[in-house]
């Protein structure tokens, strides 16, 4: 789920007319010179009666023009579409639906935007090739720590690892010949549809930000197809001797998945939960910032987290904790309001550009949830919490899920922890193409920028969303713990607000 306008176009031509009017606050310079009268999204486009080639033609021609981070991100548009544009015609070609569909998925994960996906009417055809390609597993997940050793994580007991002898925390010195570093950069992570492998809710999504292609790499390491034998050299905790074991990947149902995720999303709800822990502090969890049952402002998640904080205020906690990690995103005047409890002063949250279908460029006009705006201000809400709060993250974090972050980040009382940062995806969604074979590649064509107008938060050059301070460090005790079941994050936030 990321950020999605909220208006039809009828309805927000009709809502920008009042703000010119002086309906609703807005400051345009009057119906005759504000460029925002007669603003529409970009239409979906549906391209599933094309053959697969002319369907991958138009599509790119959309995709390339009404993407909103092409400039920012250097997408290389010609380039993509030279190196995919024959595989799709070769797919056709020979009937080949298994590769047609694999082109289609590097194509879309080619770009660093978890706001870009590609769904499936039948997950049939990526089941398989999921399967095909990942569905071995090594029974064992490993992590890189701060000091860059690689360090089994866990070990699925009964499986190759384990049989073999290895144990967590063992350091695997090479991977089938070559340098575990150098074997986990070799991933190629956006040629293997493996969400329904992993777990993972929704579409085929590509990472933003290099940290977390790092981490996908890592977790594609241990898998393989099934039957691959891979030769590992590993020295087990408190030996001194290394030792050689040939590995035989099995099929387990991609159970190594869920032995170890440092991304890991939340449950995809839209409750609001909140408690006062042992500690005194208080912990409240917001998974989205969009109620499922209504498609306008989530008033009621607003209202729950309200009530939180006030139950934090009455109880007179040293420190609040707002979790944040696996947040689906959703309502950008949300995120803001969330902030302002712990604002005392209005403070500037987001400009938005729209891609403008009349001029084939992108618009400065900023859409809440209610009204049409110059933009969206963090504005200080009742009751005011004024004591230390920290934001957990990881890097399923993203969409409007970033925006809290960003804006207790920038408090003198706030703070982020986390291992990793958030996704790096702060755009508006809403962009989409039906492919054949009912596949549908969905993408951002809004963007949003601080107050000097630069876009903020979205990845570039493999960096982007909001960076945890303090990082939780990835130490062998630390991972080891994260692994089996302790949620480390939490402590360290418990222990740094101790420390405050």
């Amino acid at each position: 789920m990321g950020k999605t306008p909220q208006f039809t176009p009828i309805a927000l031509l009709c809502l920008i007319l009042l703000v010119l009017s002086g309906c609703s606050g807005g400051s345009g310079t009057g119906p005759a010179t504000d460029p925002r009268i007669g603003f529409t999204y970009p239409d979906p486009a549906d391209y599933s009666t094309f053959t697969w080639t002319d369907a991958f033609k138009a599509a790119h021609e959309k995709f390339s023009r009404e993407y909103a981070f092409s400039e920012w991100k250097g997408v290389d548009w010609s380039g993509l579409y030279s190196r995919f544009l024959p595989r799709i015609v070769q797919a056709q070609t020979v009937g080949d639906e298994k590769a047609y569909y694999l082109a289609l998925h590097e194509y879309v994960c080619s770009i660093p935007d978890r706001h870009i996906s590609l769904g499936a009417g039948s997950s049939i055809v990526p089941a398989i090739l999921g399967n095909e390609l990942a569905g071995g597993g090594f029974g064992m997940s490993v992590a890189e720590l701060d000091d860059r050793r690689v360090i089994v994580a866990a070990v699925d007991p009964t499986g190759p690892a384990d049989l073999a002898g290895i144990i967590a925390g063992a350091e695997i010195l090479t991977w089938d010949g070559l340098t575990t570093q150098t074997a986990i950069r070799r991933i190629a992570v956006g040629a293997i549809p493996f969400k329904a492998l992993s777990g993972m809710l929704g579409e085929e999504k590509p990472q933003a930000t290099d940290e977390h292609f790092r981490l996908e790499q890592a977790r594609l390491l241990t898998r393989g197809p099934v039957g691959t034998d891979i030769q590992v050299v590993f020295k087990n905790p408190a030996s001194a001797i290394s030792q050689t074991a040939t590995l035989t990947a099995v099929d387990d149902t991609g159970k190594t998945f869920f032995l170890l995720n440092f991304a890991r999303q939340a449950d995809f709800s839209d409750q609001v939960d909140y408690r006062i822990l042992p500690e005194g502090y208080g912990y409240v969890i917001v998974r989205m910032e969009k109620d499922m049952s209504n498609p306008g402002y989530p008033t009621r998640i607003f209202q729950k987290f309200q009530e939180a904080i006030a139950s934090f205020v009455t109880a007179g906690v040293p420190g609040v904790i707002v979790d944040l990690r696996g947040n689906f995103g959703g309502s950008d005047q949300l995120s803001a309001d969330l902030c302002g409890f712990f604002y005392t002063a209005p403070s500037f949250y987001e400009y938005q550009e729209y891609y403008d279908k009349r001029s084939g460029q992108f618009l400065w006009i900023t859409v809440g949830d209610s009204a049409v705006m110059d933009y969206i201000s963090i504005n200080p809400q009742t009751p005011h919490y004024g004591g230390p709060v920290v934001t957990l993250v990881n890097p399923a974090t993203h969409s409007s899920g970033e925006g809290p972050a960003m804006g207790i980040a920038r408090l003198s009382q706030g703070s982020v922890i986390g291992f990793h940062g958030t996704g790096g995806s702060f755009g508006m969604v809403g962009g989409s193409i039906t492919m054949p074979g009912g596949y549908t590649i969905e993408y951002p064509y809004g963007r949003t920028l601080d107050q000097y107008g630069v876009i903020q938060l979205d990845s570039r050059n493999g960096v982007g969303g909001v960076a945890p301070n303090p990082r939780v460090p990835k130490t062998l005790e630390n991972v080891l713990a994260f692994a089996a079941g302790t949620d480390v994050e939490l402590q360290y936030a418990i222990t740094h607000l101790r420390g405050y």
